[in-house]
C-alpha cells in the first residue's frame, strides 16, 4: 500500500527499542526516484536538538515512525547546517555514523516526484509546501546549487543528481498555474513584517476530572460463638419431722383400736426441682449503611513547559525575557 511522503511530516519518531525520540522536522527526498531517504528529527529538552537519520530499515504505522537505530546513536549524529544543502562528504559522514555505506532503496511512497525542470536544477522554479530536504544519490554529482531550507517554507532546486528539497506533491504545478512568483525565500512567521518575530511559550493549565478510584461494599455473614449464662434453679428435698402427740390426740387414737401386727401404713411426698430450659430468638440489634463524604486535599503537579527564546546579533541592549 502506498503512503504519501507528507505523512512522514506528521509522524513521531521512535528508536529501534520503542523509545520516543521526537517529532519529524524535515523529510529529504531522492530527486530521481521521489522516495524519502532521510528525516530530520527533533530531540532533547524542548526539542531544541535535531539529527539527520537515514530511513534505512524504517517502518511507518499511522503517526508512529520507527527508525532502525538506537536513540543515543541518533542524538549523537553529526551536526549539519539546515540552511545549506548536504555535501557528499557530509552524507558519507552520516552514513558512517550509523554504520551503513549508503541509504538503502526505499519505495512505497507517493507525492515525492518533482517536475523535470526542477530535477535539472532550474533556478527559476521553486515550490512551497510542508516538507523540504535533499538526498544524495551520486557522490560525484554537482551539489553547489543554492537551496533554501525552511520548515515548511520555500525550497529551491538543487543541482542535477544531488536531489532537491521537495515541497509537496504537485506544489510546483500549482504555483505555475497561479502565475505567482515562487522564487521567494521569505521566512513564514506570524507577522508579515520581515523585521518582526512572534515569541510563543506554553502555559500550564491544570484542572480536575472525576474518575472512579474504587468500590466499597457491605457483606453480612453468620459466625457462631459460645455464650455462658448463670441461671438460678431450685429443687425440693425430704426432711423428717417428729412431733409429740397431745393427750387429747392420744385418747382419740386409743379409742380407734388396738395394735395389729399385720397392719402397715405408708406416707409419701412428691419432690420437685427446676431445670434450665433454652430457646433462641432472632432480634434486630443494629442498622449499618454506606455513605460518602467529600474530603478536600492539595496535590502538587509538576510538568515541563516550553517557551521560545530570541537571540539578537549586533544589538547590545537587547533584553530576552
Amino acid at each position: 500500500m502506498s503512503v504519501n511522503v507528507k505523512d512522514l511530516l506528521t509522524a513521531t519518531a521512535y528508536d529501534n527499542n520503542g523509545d520516543k525520540v521526537g517529532d519529524v522536522n524535515e523529510v529529504f527526498v531522492d530527486d530521481s526516484s521521489g522516495q524519502p531517504t532521510f528525516v530530520d528529527v527533533n530531540h532533547g529538552l524542548f526539542g531544541m536538538g535535531n539529527s539527520l537519520v537515514p530511513l534505512r530499515g524504517h517502518s511507518l504505522d499511522g503517526d508512529n515512525l520507527t527508525l532502525a537505530y538506537a536513540k543515543e546513536r541518533i542524538k549523537g549524529a553529526p551536526d549539519f547546517d539546515a540552511d545549506k544543502p548536504l555535501t557528499p562528504e557530509q552524507q558519507t559522514e552520516i552514513y558512517q555514523h550509523y554504520g551503513v555505506s549508503e541509504s538503502s532503496h526505499v519505495d512505497g511512497y507517493t507525492g515525492g516526484e518533482r517536475p523535470r525542470d526542477e530535477r535539472l536544477g532550474n533556478e527559476n522554479t521553486f515550490a512551497e509546501g510542508p516538507y523540504t530536504g535533499t538526498s544524495h544519490t551520486d557522490a560525484s554529482a554537482d551539489t553547489t546549487a543554492e537551496q533554501s531550507h525552511l520548515d515548511g517554507g520555500p525550497v529551491g532546486a538543487a543541482g542535477a543528481g544531488a536531489g532537491a528539497g521537495l515541497a509537496g506533491a504537485g506544489a510546483a504545478d500549482v504555483a505555475a498555474s497561479a502565475g505567482t512568483d515562487t522564487n521567494s525565500t521569505e521566512e513564514p512567521t506570524a507577522s508579515s513584517n520581515d523585521n518582526t518575530l512572534i515569541r510563543n511559550e506554553e502555559h500550564l493549565n491544570v484542572g480536575t476530572e472525576r474518575v472512579e478510584t474504587g468500590e466499597a461494599r457491605l457483606r453480612k455473614y453468620v459466625v457462631t460463638e459460645t455464650e455462658t449464662v448463670e441461671v438460678p434453679v431450685s429443687h425440693e428435698e425430704v426432711r423428717v419431722e417428729r412431733t409429740p402427740i397431745s393427750a387429747e390426740e392420744a385418747e382419740a387414737q386409743a379409742k380407734s383400736g388396738w395394735l395389729d401386727a399385720n397392719r402397715a401404713e405408708d406416707a409419701s411426698v412428691t419432690l420437685h426441682e427446676e431445670r434450665p430450659v433454652v430457646n433462641k430468638e432472632t432480634i434486630p440489634v443494629e442498622k449499618v449503611n454506606l455513605s460518602t463524604e467529600e474530603v478536600s486535599d492539595t496535590e502538587r503537579v509538576t510538568e515541563e513547559v516550553r517557551k521560545e527564546q530570541i537571540d539578537a546579533d549586533g544589538i547590545d541592549s537587547f533584553d530576552d525575557k
